[in-house]
């Protein structure tokens, strides 16, 4: 599968929905699940982070002819995929919220820090890499929380 290449214009939108997606209700994202996350936004978030489609979507449990076949047909994913395809897409966003809060967001790409830190061994995970965590939302959750603690200066 081709790797997309988005435009400036629609990464900088990607990642106001993924700014927003991290300030939603509990409620509307348990919605958002239920409508179903169309696949192409898992091969959209690929092309974001800098990642073959292959390695994240088995990274989120998704196997990749999976992703084809439902991105060709316009089709969403079940809801549990789904449900890690926004857990990813809101850890994006976190990133970029935290850089806002903290810094200087100006030419800051938190989807292209985010796909490296996925990437890289982490010591607060025992030196395992961020990546091998995407395959549930309690790993998400901790890999989020991690970022949160990056901020304070607390190590997890």
């Amino acid at each position: 599968m081709t790797r997309n290449v988005l435009s400036t214009g629609d990464k900088e939108q990607a990642i106001r929905r993924f700014h927003e997606l991290n300030s939603v209700s509990l409620g509307e994202r348990e919605a958002a699940i239920r409508q179903g996350v169309p696949a192409m936004e898992l091969e959209e978030l690929a092309a974001l982070l800098g990642l073959p489609i292959v390695n994240l979507s088995r990274a989120l449990g998704v196997p990749p002819t999976t992703i084809r076949r439902k991105a060709k047909n316009g089709d969403a994913l079940p809801a549990d995929q789904g449900e890690r395809v926004l857990g990813l897409q809101r850890i994006v966003g976190q990133v970029q919220k935290m850089v806002e809060e903290c810094g200087d967001p100006s030419n800051f790409d938190a989807a292209a820090w985010t796909g490296n830190w996925l990437m890289a061994p982490q010591p607060a995970l025992g030196g395992r890499l961020a990546l091998e965590f995407l395959h549930t939302s309690t790993g998400l959750q901790l890999l989020s929380e991690l970022l949160s603690h990056n901020v304070t200066g607390a190590y997890a």
